[in-house]
């Protein structure tokens, strides 16, 4: 090594930046900075096709040591836009979601304008925030899938009222369990008004035609077929939640109610959700 070059050497330094997965894989060969020791330095954050900045430095304007520096971006594959038109809409549509103009961002979706209807984040929860730029709107986790819900005023009344009965109380205490009782024991009154029509229906069927077997068979399938449907989840898991609560009455161990507290909590949300789906499309 020539003299000048190793006092070039002496005095400058680079630094790597590696663009990586979350899961720690490359997606493209790292970059490498050369500049003078001391020297003041850029960190650029490129937009990758298919893919949102999700991780970087808190620091992007840098100073070069002379120690090299290895400098991680982590991106993330873009996510997925899901959005359902009212509650009876089950399929929904997909819409591809695409780089924008920032790294960590992607293009505003468009979404379509229906005349009295309203969109809504779909949370874990039930809904969440109204999308007030329905004509721009950018997902909040672009690399996550993001769905939401066009409702009517009357639907949106409907599910905040569906939430409120379905809520615990903020102090502790759970739903009155005797509405939830009626409301498991409306499919059984349902049941036995079913099966005692049924039998007058046989009956009336023998007397008419007492050789034809394989007509009674028939009805009696179509009978048994439609008092399982009147057993509903909604009105099994209202059972079993009455049951939690008739057990927290009965035991005195606090890891044991807080178990129980935890299994009625997870009772809740999954009624909430079938009432959702089920519930509206009744009406």
């Amino acid at each position: 090594m020539s003299e000048a070059e190793e006092t070039a050497h002496k005095t400058q330094n680079y630094a790597e930046v590696h663009f990586e997965t979350k899961s720690g894989e490359a997606i493209m060969e790292p970059l490498k900075i050369f500049r003078a020791i001391d020297a003041t330095y850029q960190v650029a954050t490129p937009i990758l096709k298919g893919y949102v900045l999700v991780k970087k430095p808190d620091e992007l304007t840098r100073k070069m040591t002379d120690t090299p520096a290895v400098i991680r971006l982590v991106y993330d594959r873009i996510g997925a836009l899901q959005v359902y038109h009212g509650l009876t809409d089950v399929a929904g549509e997909l819409i591809t979601l695409k780089n924008g103009d920032k790294p960590d961002q992607v293009a505003p979706v468009e979404l379509q304008d229906i005349d009295g209807h309203h969109y809504y984040v779909m949370t874990d929860d039930g809904l969440g925030e109204q999308i007030a730029d329905p004509a721009h709107y950018q997902p909040g986790k672009p690399n996550a899938k993001t769905n939401l819900v066009s409702l009517t005023p009357a639907e949106k009344d409907k599910v905040d009222k569906m939430e409120t009965e379905l809520t615990i109380d903020p102090d502790g205490k759970l739903p009155d369990m005797d509405d939830l009782q009626e409301s498991a024991e409306e499919p059984e009154k349902a049941l036995d008004a079913s099966s005692e029509s049924a039998d007058e229906e046989d009956s009336s069927r023998l007397e008419r035609a007492n050789d034809d077997d394989h007509e009674a068979e028939a009805s009696e399938q179509s009978d048994s077929q439609a008092a399982s449907e009147q057993a509903t989840p909604v009105a099994l898991l209202a059972k079993a939640l009455t049951l939690i609560c008739d057990s927290m009455q009965e035991v005195d161990d606090p890891k044991k109610v807080d178990a129980l507290v935890d299994s009625s909590q997870k009772m809740l949300e999954a009624i909430k959700s079938l009432t959702v789906l089920d519930g509206v499309k009744e009406e």
